[in-house]
């Protein structure tokens, strides 16, 4: 899976890149699906935000998470998007 990764307002950590990187490796079972992903990692006076962005099968797929700590929102916004993905895959077989 293809990673284009963004900041805004800040440099994120080495430590952090690897575990987004890590973190959507567990959406591994849906890389047949997926063929452009999209990360942006913000900080705003609300905290921090992720906003997740899955090209699937001709149709975008968005997750965002904003928190006070950027590894619970990558956290959050991966198991949100694991979810989006699912329903997809499902309602795609059962067609």
């Amino acid at each position: 899976m293809n990673i284009e990764m963004t900041s805004r307002h800040y440099e994120p950590s080495d430590r952090v890149k690897e575990y987004v990187k890590s973190e959507l490796a567990h959406l591994g079972e849906f890389e047949n699906l997926i063929s452009k992903c999209k990360v942006i990692l913000e900080k705003t006076k609300d905290g921090e935000t992720i906003t997740l962005t899955l090209h699937v099968s001709g149709k975008d797929m968005i997750a965002t998470e904003c928190t006070n700590d950027m590894v619970k929102s990558i956290d959050s916004v991966v198991e949100k998007m694991g979810r989006q993905l699912r329903k997809f895959k499902e309602k795609r077989i059962s067609r």
